[in-house]
């Protein structure tokens, strides 16, 4: 299909598709949410609050601005029964305010879906505990709290005898990143490679994050499966769509994407769908792309017999950097 088939495919989605909040009783249950203060964190808290969940976690590096989502959350509904809903702090860039974060998910009684919606687009280079900051955030420290959340999934997809759910928050833009950044370096390599500044493409820094999220999601999945069989918590890359948000009014490709945003761009809103979607359905995602809360085909590379190789050297990278921030935190 190739690069201009990807992007027709995903203009035919964002133009004749939306995603839909299905209509469920979240009654009992309990969600934590990453980045909820603001944009489509922020706007899937007030769906999921809609739906009368009991327990309602939001994750926020900044605690005042999460009392703030808070209670405008609580105020966005007409709830009978008011829900339970908190602030726990979460900085995304610092790796004991995310170990601290993962000491408290042990407390919880329950945790019936995960959603890492945590992310940033810089256009220029800088690091956060030694490696470049869209690498950091959207991939070691997503991975990191993810394994994190696992065990308290597991447990509860044994407990309520249906699977719980890790929603790591996907992007179409895995289509256009530059994959070479990741065939060319010699296993152990990748993430160093991505740290020399002099060669930091940082106009495709997210997209290129969000690429290397998805094929560490396909082997996380696969390892999750393995480990915990029919108890294996739904693992899956929700696409919110092109949303009219704070992150892509910086990755937004010039003044045809300027344009093409104000045209077909969804509403922080309607992007926010996709992630109560992927976390409140029934439906079994495991291990996939979603978008317009369909199951949709990776990018045209993704799906050649080159990607899931890369997807293994990059997988064993990742885990040997996540065992050194925290020994044993990849053994399932």
């Amino acid at each position: 299909m190739g690069l201009g088939g990807d992007i027709v495919q995903m203009n035919i989605g964002q133009i004749f598709q939306s995603p839909f909040v299905p209509s469920v009783d979240l009654t009992g249950q309990t969600i934590v949410i990453t980045g909820a203060n603001t944009g489509l964190g922020f706007e899937a808290a007030k769906h999921l609050y809609s739906l009368n969940v009991s327990y309602l976690i939001l994750a926020c590096r900044s605690e005042r601005k999460g009392e703030k989502a808070k209670n405008d959350v609580i105020a966005s509904s007409r709830r009978s029964t008011p829900g339970k809903v908190e602030v726990w702090p979460l900085d995304m860039s610092d790796n004991a305010s995310i170990l601290a974060f993962g000491e408290r998910l042990k407390t919880l009684p329950c945790l019936d879906a995960f959603i890492a919606n945590a992310g940033v687009d810089r256009n220029h280079f800088e690091l956060d505990q030694g490696y470049e900051s869209c690498i950091t955030i959207n991939v070691i420290s997503t991975y990191l709290v993810a394994f994190l959340a696992l065990p308290k999934l597991y447990e509860s997809s044994k407990l309520n005898g249906r699977p719980s759910r890790l929603v790591i928050v996907g992007t179409v833009v895995h289509i256009f990143a530059k994959h070479e950044y990741l065939v060319l370096p010699q296993p152990g390599q990748v993430f160093a490679s991505l740290n020399n500044d002099q060669k930091a493409d940082m106009g495709d820094r997210y997209n290129l994050s969000k690429l290397i999220s998805l094929l560490s999601l396909q082997q996380l999945a696969k390892e999750a499966s393995i480990k915990y069989g029919q108890d294996t918590p739904v693992i899956c890359f929700p696409n919110p769509g092109w949303c009219r948000t704070e992150l892509f009014r910086t990755n937004n490709g010039g003044l045809g994407g300027r344009i093409g945003l104000r045209l077909i761009g969804r509403s922080a809103e309607e992007g926010s769908r996709a992630l109560v979607h992927a976390a409140v359905t029934d439906e079994d995602f495991h291990g996939k792309y979603i978008s317009e809360c369909r199951v949709k085909p990776v990018s045209t590379w993704m799906r050649t017999d080159e990607a899931p190789k890369v997807g293994i050297k990059v997988w064993a990278e990742l885990k040997t950097i996540l065992e050194h921030i925290q020994p044993g935190v990849t053994q399932l």
